[in-house]
């Protein structure tokens, strides 16, 4: 399976620099770790390559954003225009933002019960 977020495409999301000879750590990290978590909640299925998909490149991408900026924001809370500390973004929420976008590969066997 392809990679459904690169460390790459993370950094040029967010307007960071990446050196794509030695890359960067920890936003490799968390392109990984972002595609890890919704690999566990897709449908495993050998005919289906997620990271072939635009909308589940799109759900990684926001998961990994959002882990980014967890990392890295004081506290871990992103801070406001007006210095306000946002609300912690790194709950069960995460996937639920996404959930809609990948909806059609979502695994449902994995909500019964």
């Amino acid at each position: 399976m392809t990679a459904m977020v690169t460390g790459e495409e993370l950094a040029a999301a967010l307007l960071l620099p990446y050196d794509e000879q030695t890359g960067d750590t920890v936003i490799d990290q968390v392109a990984e770790a972002a595609d890890a978590i919704l690999e566990s909640l897709l449908t495993v299925d050998d005919t289906i390559d997620h990271g072939t998909h635009a909308w589940c490149k799109e759900a990684a991408l926001g998961v990994a954003t959002e882990m980014y900026q967890a990392r890295t924001a004081v506290g871990g809370q992103p801070v406001s225009f007006d210095f306000q500390p946002g609300a912690y973004r790194l709950s069960v929420w995460v996937t639920r933002r996404v959930q809609g976008v990948v909806g059609q590969c979502w695994d449902v066997g994995g909500m019964i019960g």
